[in-house]
């Protein structure tokens, strides 16, 4: 039987409350269980496997197992005769009753709970709960006792944790999408303690199990229910000799779960909506017959397989129509670059505008043809770089040297977008294309610093560094200036630590010295003042990793910091990224994750507030583990660094703030071993500086070293 908790209640809409049919359960008195057992075990034909002399110890044994479960369960003889009527009320039923009520009061809880509040955030829509009754009891016993005849000689110990029998208890939390499950699994460990949870082979310590019969959903086994983020319950369980002296009928709920949460096994399925579906269906009608059972039919799983099957794909198809509905308000059409740009060139020249737009129209049209392979890459390269020469050829003409700045910054993007085509050329072609890139952007700042009279060059400047220092991050540490061994000397000669620094002071200086004027023209670009303020946060952020310069010179740079983040870092940030958001202008998915991550950073925003709106968009194939890892990097400082629960703490002097030390624990390590993870995967699906920069930023601010797991050392 599984008793049910609607995690959404809001999500019910009218429903005031709903009810579920389920079985009762009835106990047969324990001695006239050896018929059934005998039953069972000529099912799953025991004498074949056991021999006939000892058939009678293996039922014995079996029926000595039962006693124990009886006993568990708190079965005596008013439950017994009551055919159902009276419920048992032992250990194995308080504890999951607990267990049921206990996501349920924390709903409740005002406040709110943060922890059943990112729980509901990921996609739970319901939780239902169970422990195994007598007819599956028998027939696991059975099974797991003809595999391994021994474990039945210690009959407690087969249901208690580290058992034989690791699925007693059993507990399902259902999702509507397929992409909600992994979030699901992350907030699990907030309630459970199980192992491999940084394995990236798993799915935050889960793994997809796949039956003949059709059913499908994620497990994790061998789990101990520990919220540790709750101060009611202690880090050392309680002990005692006898297991079952440890209850007393009059414990509470809390202390029925503090008592015995440390004996139990639970199991835990994630299920989605489709997979809870089909998976009741099938457990209804073939479970115990078709799928397990007497008259197993493999013509008939295999019809129950492809009924699966096709409710996958339905699910698929729906969730690809949700995703492409969301996403549809993203669709850019060809970019139009920064609006500033635009009224430059309009003001200075009417046609230099649209000759502007036909050559990024051409350009995007050149990608498209590449992605489509309806262009060879070797085609499109000549093609590309024709288009980019063009563009300097117009710029060279051009009478006003402003027009000429800005047809060499679009034929340095072109390039620029050449660079990025990692997937369809090879690493030395790749160097090439990067090289010549950030020349040019290098060639056009000089020619600004040159000339300062050029109209608009601060707000030039400000463009052309962020975009060189764009791409100089993905092939290479940027700021991250960890001295010899990190990088080879082609890769320092391509980005150099020193041109780095010098863009990123320059870049701070424009911005600081920006005339409200210019800050205003530069604000009404839609989301371009935002990834403005961003990129130079980020750059600023990781320039404070390490202190490379001499004590006058860092101090005068972080001064700079410090005046950058005072002008710009602030609640009207939020306000101006919600709006755009709210208008849809912002264009870009993963620069949504990426500007959360830098208002919780700054604690402007709550990570749990922030992680709503990041749930919401991973289902697009555009959000990187990179720009997750991100956020779980800002939560860490926020919760842990910082210490904080609130916005209102993030004002407040270090000592002042409350949060408790079993907390901070819970914080530092759910963070943590989020962030381990997700390493593991950047490092196998990301650029290897993407990898080595997430690496750095984690082990500076969690004080602990990232190790890579490898096997090969082991044998």
């Amino acid at each position: 039987m599984w008793l049910l908790f609607l995690a959404r209640i809001s999500r019910m809409h009218s429903y005031i409350d709903i009810f579920n049919f389920t079985p009762q359960a009835q106990f047969k008195p324990l001695g006239s269980l050896a018929e059934q057992i005998a039953f069972f075990m000529e099912e799953q034909k025991a004498e074949e496997k056991l021999g006939s002399e000892n058939k009678e110890v293996f039922k014995e044994k079996v029926l000595q197992c039962m006693a124990q479960y009886y006993k568990l369960v708190g079965v005596d003889e008013s439950v017994e005769e009551s055919h159902g009527a009276v419920a048992p009320r032992g250990i194995l039923p308080r504890y999951t009753e607990a267990l049921l009520n206990y996501f349920r009061n924390l709903q409740t809880q005002v406040p709110r709970n943060k922890e059943i509040a990112v729980l509901n955030h990921s996609g739970v829509t319901t939780i239902k709960i169970r422990y195994k009754y007598t007819d599956s009891v028998i027939k696991k016993l059975i099974k797991l006792g003809l595999k391994n005849p021994e474990i039945l000689d210690e009959p407690l110990k087969l249901f208690l944790k580290g058992g034989a029998l690791h699925d007693l208890i059993g507990i399902q939390f259902i999702c509507s999408s397929p992409y909600e499950r992994e979030w699901v699994a992350r907030a699990l460990y907030s309630f459970f303690e199980y192992e491999h949870r940084t394995d990236d082979h798993l799915l935050y310590g889960f793994y997809q199990v796949r039956r003949k019969s059709g059913y499908t959903g994620l497990h994790c086994d061998h789990t101990l229910f520990y919220p540790r983020f709750d101060t009611r319950f202690s880090e050392e369980p309680r002990s005692g000799k006898d297991f079952f002296s440890l209850y007393d009928p009059a414990m509470s709920e809390i202390e029925v779960l503090e008592t015995f949460r440390c004996f139990f096994n639970v199991e835990i399925q994630l299920h989605t909506s489709f997979e809870n579906l089909w998976a009741g269906m099938e457990h209804r009608n073939s479970y115990n017959i078709q799928a397990k059972g007497a008259g197993r039919s493999e013509k008939i799983a295999a019809q129950w397989s492809l009924l699966s099957d096709t409710m996958k794909n339905l699910e698929s198809q729906f969730e690809r129509l949700q995703v492409d509905t969301e996403q549809s308000r993203f669709d850019t059409g060809f970019r139009h670059g920064y609006t500033f740009v635009k009224s430059v060139l309009e003001r200075l020249d009417a046609k230099a505008y649209e000759r502007y737009l036909d050559y990024t129209k051409q350009s995007e049209e050149l990608e498209t043809l590449l992605k489509q392979h309806e262009i060879s890459r070797s085609d499109y390269v000549a093609t590309t770089q024709a288009l980019a020469k063009e563009l300097e050829e117009v710029a060279e003409v051009q009478e006003h040297p402003t027009l000429e700045i800005l047809f060499l910054l679009q034929s340095a993007f072109v390039r620029y977008g050449l660079a990025n085509h990692r997937d369809y050329f090879n690493s030395v072609d790749i160097y090439h294309f990067v090289a010549t890139a950030l020349k040019k952007y290098l060639a056009i700042y000089e020619k600004l610093k040159a000339d300062e009279t050029i109209y608009k060059s601060n707000l030039l400047t400000i463009i052309t560094i962020l975009r060189y220092q764009q791409l100089a991050q993905q092939y290479g540490l940027g700021l991250i200036h960890t001295g010899e061994g990190v990088m080879s000397d082609e890769e320092r000669a391509l980005v150099s630590y020193e041109t780095n620094l010098m863009l990123f002071k320059d870049v701070l200086t424009q911005l600081n010295e920006l005339t409200a004027e210019e800050l205003h023209e530069i604000k009404a670009d839609d989301a371009a003042f935002l990834k403005i303020i961003h990129r130079t946060d980020v750059l600023a952020r990781e320039w404070e990793l390490f202190e490379n310069e001499d004590p006058i010179e860092h101090a005068r740079i972080a001064k700079e910091v410090v005046n950058f983040r005072r002008r710009y870092i602030s609640s009207d940030l939020v306000t101006h990224f919600q709006t755009l958001l709210a208008h849809n202008k912002i264009k870009n998915v993963g620069y949504v994750v990426k500007f959360y991550t830098t208002l919780v950073w700054h604690g402007l925003i709550l990570p749990l507030d922030a992680l709503q709106q990041i749930i919401r968009y991973s289902s697009y194939d555009k959000i990187k583990t990179s720009d997750l890892f991100f956020y779980e990097l800002s939560a860490y400082k926020f919760l842990v660094v910082d210490g904080c629960e609130s916005l209102e703490e993030c004002h407040q002097r270090k000592e002042t703030r409350k949060m408790s030390k079993i907390r901070r624990r819970h914080f530092e390590d759910f963070h943590r071993k989020n962030m381990i993870r997700q390493l593991f995967k950047i490092y196998k699906n990301e650029p290897r500086f993407t990898f080595l920069r997430a690496k750095f930023r984690f082990e500076q601010l969690t004080g602990s070293a990232f190790k890579m797991d490898h096997f090969s050392e082991r044998f």
